[in-house]
């Protein structure tokens, strides 16, 4: 098997970005969307060239293309125009298709491009038999994907009897129209050509994968069952969850299975100054470190002056060290309102900036009515006002992510508002825009209430939130608690190894920010982390 994504889902400033993007991600190949228009273009013409170009660049496949406008009529139309404009696409398609050795051409009919009737079917049957030998000459398949369970797909192949014909099968679609994916697939077997991974709830694609009525195990089970060995391709919600979701699509089929090495590992950049950006990736290659979480001087550096920011960023990749976003760490519940509107800004500032980089992730803690210090409890962190405070903080801040394309990554703490479970599931239900994530410090929330029952409340945390983690924090927990001490990793009670399961096997992709260690003490922290995990 092997894992690519639509076009829109890695989409990027322009095609060299979004292949670049895609590959940077761990993608083999990006599936392209064509318009009418950018079909009529030609497979010589500006678009096709920009984007043989980027593809050569990285040296990812185009392994198929999907005739988007079909689902407002196509071969199966009765209207003649319609189904004379739709054949046309096809025969430029076939032609795109040889240019980029793309061997599926998607043709949708859902909407408009349903086939209602019998005539309608026919009408379709006769475009396929028509066009298929073209198709199988440049060594292309066309492919349908609509709304008919797998005997009236079965039908639809044996009339047109051409092996240029198949289906693209999308595991969600089938589960929106009141089918069984399994089912359907075993259903369909060798008719399947090509796979669309993504999830559905109460429409195609209104979630992230696992997160609907897609029987993932189910699935994967049946794909193996009929032999299938082919692209999985990702038609799920684009942007900030990319990662996640190619994570998950990894741990529930075992042909996509990633060849990166897990762990990897990073650090804050606090130990550097304004300007140090050079020392900064000497050290962390010469300790093993691949990530960076953004803070101190270096950051400061990039919000005096904006335009250090691509400079940097684009330095950072180039070194192989990977910024997983800002850390922006401010109060924005701070009892003076000066210094809460202070620190606010402070953060609208580093969300304007986020999109210079790779990740445009900028974390911070939700912060405590305690006046004498930010990481103290205080009774009023319990009380209405603070909440009030907090989703205030949420108001102005969200916008501003949303406008920018950015993502604010909560870090909660047992001493600060955001303190437990359910007020983490509270705050996601009041916002549930995907600008919107956790930073996975699980250790924050274990308090010495929960020290007994460790390993459950663990889990279920990780568990419950695996979707919405966006970084990962490595360190402890302390024998009173983490109200009381979050030492560094290996010198508390935390149950690591529950914490080191889920990430190998459920969040691979996220490096682990090594936290409240001496940064000399990086590498032995690494090689003890390392033989914990096995």
């Amino acid at each position: 098997m092997k894992l690519g994504a639509c076009d829109y889902v890695v989409r990027r400033n322009d095609e060299q970005a979004t292949f670049a993007y895609a590959k940077r991600l761990g993608l083999a190949g990006v599936e392209l969307f064509l318009p009418r228009k950018t079909l009529q273009e030609g497979a010589d013409g500006p678009t096709a060239k920009r984007f043989k170009a980027a593809a050569t660049s990285t040296g990812l496949a185009v392994p198929s293309l999907c005739l988007v406008e079909h689902n407002g009529g196509g071969i199966g139309s009765n209207d003649q125009a319609v189904a004379d404009a739709a054949k046309n696409d096809i025969r430029l398609a076939i032609a795109w298709a040889a240019e980029f050795g793309a061997t599926v051409i998607l043709l949708p009919f859902f909407f408009g491009g349903e086939l209602p009737t019998q005539a309608h079917f026919d009408r379709a049957v006769a475009g396929f038999k028509e066009l298929c030998p073209l198709a199988a000459s440049n060594g292309a398949a066309l492919c349908y994907e609509g709304t008919f369970p797998a005997g009236r797909i079965r039908q639809m192949a044996a009339a047109i009897g051409s092996e240029a014909f198949a289906c693209y099968f999308d595991l969600a679609n089938v589960v929106w129209r009141g089918m069984e994916t399994a089912t359907e697939i075993r259903g369909l077997g060798r008719l399947i050509r090509q796979v669309h991974i993504k999830d559905s709830r109460v429409a195609p694609g209104d979630c992230q994968p696992g997160l609907g009525r897609v029987n993932y195990p189910e699935a994967a089970k049946a794909l193996a069952q009929i032999g299938y060995d082919g692209w999985m391709v990702l038609e799920t919600p684009g942007g900030v969850t990319n990662q996640r979701d190619i994570a998950f699509a990894r741990t529930m089929f075992s042909g996509l299975k990633s060849q990166e090495p897990w762990p990897r590992f990073g650090a804050f950049s606090n130990d550097f100054q304004a300007g140090q950006i050079d020392p900064m990736i000497e050290a962390f290659h010469k300790f093993g470190l691949s990530a960076v979480q953004l803070m101190g001087g270096l950051l400061d550096d990039c919000l005096k002056d904006p335009a250090k920011a691509p400079v940097y960023s684009e330095k950072l990749e180039h070194n192989g060290t990977t910024v997983v976003g800002l850390g922006g760490y401010r109060n924005v519940t701070a009892a003076d309102p000066a210094q809460r509107k202070a620190n606010l800004d402070h953060l609208v500032k580093c969300l304007e900036l986020a999109p210079a980089f790779v990740n445009p992730v900028v974390a911070t803690e939700t912060g405590t009515m305690n006046r004498d210090s930010e990481w103290s409890a205080a009774p009023e962190n319990w009380d209405q006002p603070a909440w009030d405070a907090l989703c205030a903080a949420m108001d102005r801040l969200l916008p501003v992510a949303e406008k920018n394309g950015a993502v604010l990554a909560l870090e909660g703490y047992v001493n600060n508002i955001l303190q437990h479970v359910g007020q983490v599931i509270g705050l996601f239900e009041k916002y549930p825009t995907r600008h919107l994530q956790l930073v996975l410090d699980p250790y924050n929330y274990l308090s010495s209430h929960l020290l007994p029952v460790a390993n459950r409340v663990t889990r279920d945390f990780l568990s419950r939130f695996e979707h919405r983690f966006i970084i990962a924090h490595l360190k402890d927990v302390g024998k009173d608690g983490a109200e009381n001490d979050t030492p560094a990793f290996g010198k508390g009670v935390f149950p690591q190894k529950v914490y080191a399961e889920f990430l190998r096997t459920r969040r691979p992709d996220l490096p682990i920010i090594i936290e409240h260690q001496p940064f000399a003490e990086i590498p032995e922290t690494i090689r003890a982390y390392k033989a914990m995990a096995g």
